[in-house]
């Protein structure tokens, strides 16, 4: 697997940059009053992340894109938070564009690329459509965007069955293409690897092991094991095909040390400048998730957290902090149930 790369530099991560509460005010207030289409927001100090322009609703999504290229200096990262036209069901969509120029010193574009899933956690993941990444500010004109959707559109071209596959999964089941036929949760068969890999997991003899799917045999097998450090967990996910991780992460929580079991789902979907696992073998892994789930409980394991994650660069210390906490009932020893 492999990291977001920036620059040269592998990002595994996340820098601890917080939000300030100027930024948080600024967001809150664009959410509130639908009436700022941008916000400019840059780390300063290298200590907290500030709105450092904002601009109001002039046109529609298109015409107001050409108020994003003259924010952006040659050589200076930013942040721009950009609303959309389209509604979701916590409100307006916003996109997050990280312009990191190639002329950016170094010790910028890493902590630019380590804090954008900070940004993105602190104000709510809910409200983003999208991340966009650039290096030249024409990557962030309206032709450099149309661009990025023509890609998009390319690199995942099912997109009728992508649509289907949404109803689908809202309702509860998972399209898999192909003469109308839906998976409700597909249970594959697992081999011994798989078993032996969770054991081990189960026994302590390592703190991370993954499964995976061989599509051809149809069998759930075990895949890479070890013992990992959190900060280089990331840079065990595949950018190029799901699969299914389990993690024994040692951490302390209001005083009490724990040792949660965090499952996470990994699949690169094509979004964050990742290329697209085939339909069909996101579809057979999103089906089998509860089945992994459950060949974990049947050898003695209990999952306290879950994630979903598009690539690697995503899963850092402070994101395995804040979804253990949701999952966490105000006594570490008792667990609310997981959902995911």
């Amino acid at each position: 697997g492999i990291n977001a790369e920036y620059g040269g530099i592998k990002m595994s991560h996340s820098s601890g940059i917080a939000v300030s509460e100027n930024l948080r005010n600024a967001f809150g207030e664009a959410l509130q009053t639908e009436n700022i289409r941008l916000l400019k927001v840059q780390i300063q100090n290298e200590t907290e992340l500030n709105v450092t322009k904002s601009e109001k609703i002039s046109g529609n999504f298109e015409q107001d894109f050409g108020k994003i290229v003259p924010l952006l200096e040659p050589n200076v990262a930013t942040y721009i938070l950009y609303r959309t036209d389209e509604k979701g069901i916590s409100g307006y969509k916003w996109l997050i564009l990280c312009y990191v120029p190639d002329k950016a010193k170094v010790r910028e574009k890493m902590l630019y690329a380590s804090t954008r899933a900070n940004l993105k956690l602190q104000l709510g993941g809910a409200n983003f459509h999208e991340d966009i990444f650039g290096t030249v500010p024409e990557d962030f004109s309206w032709s450099g965007y149309q661009k990025h959707v023509g890609m998009q559109k390319a690199e995942v071209p099912l997109t009728a069955q992508e649509i289907t596959r949404k109803e689908e999964e809202e309702s509860g089941g998972v399209y898999v293409g192909g003469g109308g036929a839906y998976v409700h949760g597909v249970t594959f068969p697992c081999d011994d690897s798989a078993i032996k890999n969770l054991k081990s997991l189960k026994d302590g003899d390592y703190n991370y092991i993954q499964l995976k799917i061989d599509t051809e045999k149809e069998l759930i097998q075990g895949g890479e094991v070890g013992n990992v450090n959190v900060d280089e967990l990331g840079s065990h996910v595949s950018a190029f095909e799901p699969q299914f991780h389990f993690y024994r992460w040692n951490h302390e929580f209001e005083g009490e040390d724990l040792a949660s079991l965090v499952f996470i789902y990994s699949c690169p979907d094509g979004t964050n400048n990742t290329k697209p696992a085939p339909v069909k073998l996101r579809m057979l892994y999103s089906s089998s998730k509860a089945n992994a789930e459950e060949l974990a409980k049947k050898q003695g394991l209990e999952i306290n957290a879950k994630l979903e994650v598009n690539t690697g660069v995503e899963i850092t210390e402070e994101y395995l902090s804040h979804t253990c906490l949701l999952y966490t009932s105000p006594s570490p020893r008792d667990r609310q149930k997981s959902r995911m």
